[in-house]
This record gives structure tokens, sequence and C-alpha cells, in this order.
């Protein structure tokens, strides 16, 4: 028993945290980013709200903010580019872009 005890201690003594980290994003007004999309092709798959990190004046905010996101592809190309909007700016940033998009299910 004093075995058990001993190795429930140690195991529980380990926490599991992951850590913010800056990605580079790129950000622009409306027109900027659906010329490049428009330009691909690229049609909307989907949206949702977010639940996101965000900076305000003493470095990362404690509340997220609740903002837009959108996937947009290309079913023919493969391509997709999924962006989150933030009205407080009137700015939408491209968190991720790429090819072979996949989709494995549909609603």
């Amino acid at each position: 028993m004093k075995i058990f005890l001993l190795l429930f201690l140690f195991i529980s003594s380990f926490a599991l945290a992951g850590e913010w980290n800056d990605k580079p994003v790129m950000c622009a007004k409306a027109e900027e980013i659906f010329y490049v999309i428009n330009d691909k092709s690229e049609k909307i798959s989907f949206e949702a709200k977010q639940f996101t990190k965000v900076r305000n004046k003493n470095g990362l905010s404690d509340i997220p903010a609740y903002i837009p996101l959108q996937v947009y592809m290309n079913k023919k190309t493969g391509t997709y580019t999924i962006v989150e909007y933030h009205p407080s700016y009137d700015t939408y940033c491209v968190i991720s872009y790429g090819t072979e998009f996949k989709q494995f299910f549909s609603f």
C-alpha cells in the first residue's frame, strides 16, 4: 500500500500545461484578403465563432475574444484559407492557408 501511495504522489505531481506562442499571421482589410481568396477561386466552406487569445496593452488578455472564423476552400485544387475577423479593428487575419485540403465528412 505504501508503494502504491508513493507511486500515486509521484505521478500526480507532474502537471501538463501548454504554452502560448506567437505565430505570425497576416492581417489586412477585407478588400486585400478577399482579393486573394477570390483569385484562388475558394468558396466559403464553413464558419463559426471562436474564442481566441488577443493582446491588450498589458500583453495577452486574460479574457479571450469571441470572433468570427471562416474556412474557404477550392475543392478542385485543394487549396484552403482560414480567416478570422476582428471587428474592433475591422481587420481580417489569415491564420492558415495551404494545399491538399481533404474533407472527411459532409453535413
